[in-house]
């Protein structure tokens, strides 16, 4: 189910991932909060069935790639075209910009 992940780490640690579709397959998902450093699109593509399954709430960080400000929204609308979305900046720099995404 889950698949090594080794990382641009020079350590050479690997870390197991799991899509949380596999891991959650048989559990009911009421929250996803993501801030993954960039690797958000991916985390939903791998949530697709227990998004449209559960619509939980997300709170997706958006400000890793200059693309995930279109990207992101967009595809959790193909997803659940139910869901009403917000975006936050939480600090005075460039980080910390989030997606609320609720029904």
């Amino acid at each position: 189910m889950g698949a090594n992940l080794n990382s641009d780490r020079t350590d050479g640690t690997e870390v197991m991932v799991y899509a949380l579709d596999d891991y959650f397959k048989e559990n009911k998902v009421s929250f996803i909060k993501a801030d993954i450093e960039s690797y958000e699109l991916d985390m939903l593509h791998g949530a697709e069935s227990v998004i449209k399954r559960d619509k939980p709430l997300l709170a997706v960080c958006i400000y890793h790639n200059a693309s995930d400000m279109f990207t992101i929204p967009l595809f959790i609308k193909e997803l659940c075209g139910e869901y009403k979305l917000k975006i936050r900046h939480h600090t005075y720099d460039f980080t910390d910009t989030v997606l609320y995404a609720y029904i």
